[in-house]
């Protein structure tokens, strides 16, 4: 039944103009930013004496920028797609038709979670053309590029959770996409909250709550177990109460 529910969302995503805009504007911007990016660095390289050259790392200034920009841009598209998985079948009553069919809460909502992971995807495997690209500047730094295409999925299936469960609560498109909105910036605050909290473990706590850290670390390589915890925890608690919303109709 997750096949079906996945293959369903993504025929519904892919039939509407909206997945097409959405992956146009991200390739759009996204290539915009790597160009300034690139450019910016050549033009860097070009202005230092040749033996500085070295002392400008291509990861520090084009790899990190660009999927720091990456993560940011899924601030606002996320929640874009999110925010009609339940409101809009809320609205016109279609998913009492779930329930009338030999189908679970939990297999609905991994459908769903699914189906837009797919459609994320799909924006991030446009942007495998940026290699090739620097490939074929001569540039052969490729280190944490792998790790930098984990971070952005990573945090891009915290944030599907979160808009899974507004969606959930709410029966209003943009009510939900707001609320998604909100709770990714309120993610991104925690972490800054711990950064000027003077109380250390005040500071760690929220440091640790926040998502930032966690994203930056992955981003640099520095794969811990105490993150891959955090984000495999952070889904399952939105899938959790995302599951325990749509059976409120049983209350």
């Amino acid at each position: 039944m997750i096949l079906t529910i996945l293959k369903k969302e993504l025929d519904a995503y892919f039939s509407s103009p909206l997945a097409y805009v959405l992956i146009g504007l991200f390739s759009l911007i996204t290539g915009v930013i790597f160009f300034n990016l690139l450019v910016s660095y050549t033009d860097g390289i070009q202005a230092i004496p040749p033996n500085l050259a070295q002392e400008k790392s291509f990861v520090e200034e084009v790899v990190l920028p660009l999927f720091t920009n990456i993560n940011f841009l899924f601030l606002v598209f996320i929640p874009l797609i999110t925010m009609k998985l339940f409101s809009e079948e809320k609205r016109q009553e279609t998913i009492d038709l779930y329930w009338l069919a030999p189908v679970t809460e939990t297999q609905v909502v991994l459908g769903k979670f699914l189906a837009a992971l797919g459609l994320i995807l799909a924006m991030l495997i446009i942007t495998g053309v940026l290699p090739l690209v620097i490939w074929g500047v001569g540039i052969r730094d490729f280190s944490l590029l792998g790790t930098s295409y984990l971070a952005v999925l990573l945090n891009a299936g915290c944030y599907i959770s979160l808009g899974l469960f507004c969606s959930s609560i709410s029966g209003n498109q943009i009510v939900a996409a707001l609320l998604a909105i909100l709770g990714i910036m309120f993610l991104w605050m925690v972490s800054w909250g711990g950064h000027l909290n003077s109380n250390y473990a005040v500071a760690e706590i929220f440091v640790y709550v926040g998502i930032t850290s966690h994203f930056e670390r992955i981003l640099r390589g520095l794969v811990g177990t105490q993150d891959l915890i955090y984000y495999g925890t952070f889904m399952l608690l939105l899938g959790f109460l995302t599951v325990k919303s749509l059976g409120r109709r049983n209350w």
